[in-house]
């Protein structure tokens, strides 16, 4: 019998159809780090999304682990290193959230521009300012996406349907610069990973090249951006507004200072958050899992 824990909300009726016996599937989306810790030696296999860190004392006591399976596209929360010192496998599914990334960062860019939010507030206080919710048409802004994997490739599609004049930044392709495209951007849209090399990429030097009628999207990691540095540009309206899914501390604490700010939109890393996201990345990773194990 081959073990594989779930220590993260998943699409449960992927492995519900799963008609094989030479699989067990322990289902345990609520799992403690300290109950993860004392039965991880138990398990062949690791199934998370973002809220189980996989740390170096995870794996160390993971004695029979071969493969961790990470719902979604970050692997941000698995100790990477460690990994590969014990040649474990890393299995993701980065296609599997696009389309639902994709679809909130276009909504959040479009909730900018007409001022949704502040309008629906307006609205349920009884009021009705419509001479003060004139907005703008996504149609001839320059957009910089910055990254350009699956969900900016995909972000930029949609924005270019738009009729958006659409720059991107791409680690691994010769694009412009992150100066030239922080500098000439309407709005700026992040779609990065975060690692060594990403994490506070997005700077007080790039921010500060923002136009004051200049939008910020971040619907990645939090880490990729130095939050002190546009929370002031924000406050000190250098920046017009912000749309902000992801952040350096999650849960955002209840007294956080940005959710005093009137000129930003706040979501709960709902990026990935569709029924239809979960069930492809859930059956992506299950059938890799199977695959892989089924043959040893």
């Amino acid at each position: 019998m081959i073990n594989i824990l779930i220590a993260d909300k998943i699409d449960k009726s992927v492995i519900d159809q799963i008609k094989n016996s030479k699989f067990f599937f322990d289902y345990k989306p609520e799992i403690t780090p300290e109950e993860l810790l004392k039965t991880i030696s138990n398990y062949e296999a690791l199934v998370v999304r973002s809220r189980t860190k996989v740390t170096k004392e995870v794996i160390d006591l993971g004695h029979n682990l071969k493969i961790i399976g990470r719902v979604g596209s970050g692997l941000d929360n698995i100790d990477l290193v460690e990994i590969q010192k014990r040649k474990i496998k890393v299995i993701n599914s980065p296609e599997s959230n696009s389309e639902a990334v994709t679809e909130l960062a276009i909504g959040l860019i479009l909730s900018l521009l007409r001022k949704l939010s502040s309008s629906y507030s307006s609205m349920s206080q009884g009021l009705w300012l419509k001479r003060d919710f004139k907005g703008q048409e996504l149609g001839g802004k320059k957009v910089g996406v910055i990254g350009f994997g699956h969900i900016g490739k995909s972000v930029a599609k949609i924005l270019t349907a738009f009729g958006a004049k659409v720059d991107y930044y791409s680690r691994t392709q010769k694009t412009n610069s992150l100066k030239y495209i922080f500098k000439h951007s309407d709005i700026i849209t992040v779609h990065l990973p975060l690692n060594n090399a990403t994490k506070n990429l997005i700077n007080n030097d790039l921010l500060s090249l923002m136009k004051p009628t200049s939008f910020f999207i971040n619907t990645s990691r939090g880490g990729v951006v130095e939050e002190k540095s546009l929370f002031k540009l924000l406050q000190e309206k250098k920046i017009a507004g912000a749309a902000l899914d992801v952040f350096w501390q999650e849960p955002l604490p209840p007294v956080s200072s940005w959710r005093k700010l009137p000129n930003v939109i706040l979501t709960p890393h709902i990026g990935a958050s569709t029924n239809e996201a979960l069930e492809k990345g859930t059956k992506t990773v299950i059938d890799e899992i199977i695959k892989i194990l089924g043959k040893k």
